[in-house]
């Protein structure tokens, strides 16, 4: 077993600014919508501190386990198996503004795709480091695991969920890619993942809508193009300072879901391109610091999560970003320790965790 250090204090420090900053915009942005909806400002405020204290447990929880019970394919395989039941649940169960997303607890809501981001990863990766002599002309186990990421991706497109489907996508081939598997075996499944897209903007009127809101987001400013249209318009009259924290106005009914997927135009609204630099900084740091871990991990099971972790986190915080500034289709992702929403914090601070496991050790 590698010689054991103290964990990486830059990541764990960018991880607890970016999730105590996330609770402040999540309640600047929200505070108006809880009181009109529950009576209450405070609502998604209470609400996401709950997910905060549970997530920060489970980091520390992974933080200090032993590296090598990560690998164990009864939790890796244990816990693909457990989201694939998850994710059929949801399908079958009633949907929520039109999707299959959610699982519906006593007193919560739970996403099992956030879940799949993680266990994809984890899954991969234990597979991948026990057959990596077998990367370069990949077969037997670890095709059997990339049909098992397909079926994963499949379920969560159908939800339909494209933005989560690709994240977990681009997660897969980076851990690959990163494994030496050769371009050629790579180009295959992007080919496939490519053709299911453009099936999905085909067929589906509401995923062809986005696409085409994005190359002409002024054509229907008032329907389609309405959302981005405000993020812009937020990004926009923060100028360089902002207009000060709480005194964002897109958010008071103009601006759709200003405290989950585009809480970073609020950023840029309230604190202006100090604020939203400062949140693209953190998360560049973040990779940075990521990829550093990786590159001096003691095994290879230990270097594929973190860099799997890495591409994850701050992937998806820069889809984020491009969705809100309209350089991007509008894709359903939150951004990471940052956005409302339970099961991204939770699953988010969990990924922490491991990539703070794995900063404890390597030369």
């Amino acid at each position: 077993m590698a010689a054991k250090r103290s964990f990486d204090p830059i990541i764990f420090t960018l991880v607890v600014l970016l999730s105590a900053g996330g609770l402040l915009m999540i309640y600047s942005a929200s505070a108006v919508i809880s009181q009109r909806q529950f009576g209450t400002p405070y609502h998604f405020l209470r609400q996401q501190s709950i997910a905060l204290v549970a997530g920060l447990a489970g980091m520390v929880l992974l933080m200090k386990i032993d590296y090598r019970r990560l690998q164990s394919p009864w939790l890796t395989r244990g816990l693909l198996a457990v989201t694939l039941a998850l994710l059929v649940l949801a399908l079958l169960g009633a949907p929520t503004n039109g999707t299959h997303r959610w699982l519906r607890l006593p007193g919560a809501s739970f996403q099992p795709s956030e879940l799949a981001k993680l266990a994809v990863l984890l899954f991969l990766a234990e597979i991948v480091a026990r057959r990596q002599s077998e990367i370069a002309e990949p077969r037997g186990p670890i095709l059997g695991g990339l049909v098992a990421a397909g079926v994963v991706v499949a379920l969560v497109a159908v939800q339909p969920d494209l933005g989560t489907a690709l994240a977990i996508t681009m997660v897969t081939g980076a851990l690959l890619f990163a494994a030496g598997m050769r371009t050629r075996y790579l180009l295959v499944p992007a080919l496939l993942v490519l053709a299911a897209i453009t099936v999905s903007v085909v067929f589906n009127d509401y995923q062809r809508g986005r696409i085409e809101t994005f190359l002409n987001p002024d054509g229907d400013p008032g329907g389609a193009g309405y959302q981005v249209r405000q993020s812009r318009i937020a990004v926009a009259s923060g100028g360089v300072t902002g207009r000060g924290l709480g005194e964002g106005g897109q958010k008071l009914f103009f601006l759709p879901y200003p405290h989950t997927d585009f809480v970073f135009s609020n950023i840029g609204e309230e604190l202006g391109l100090v604020g939203t630099v400062a949140v693209l900084a953190a998360f560049l740091a973040l990779m940075v610091r990521g990829l550093y871990v990786a590159s001096r991990a003691p095994d290879t099971h230990l270097a594929l999560l973190a860099c799997g972790v890495t591409v994850m986190l701050v992937g998806q915080a820069f889809i984020n970003m491009g969705v809100c500034l309209g350089i991007l289709p509008a894709k359903g992702l939150p951004l990471p320790f940052v956005s409302y929403g339970g099961s991204s914090m939770v699953i988010s601070l969990l990924s922490a965790g491991v990539l703070l496991n794995a900063s404890q050790y390597g030369s």
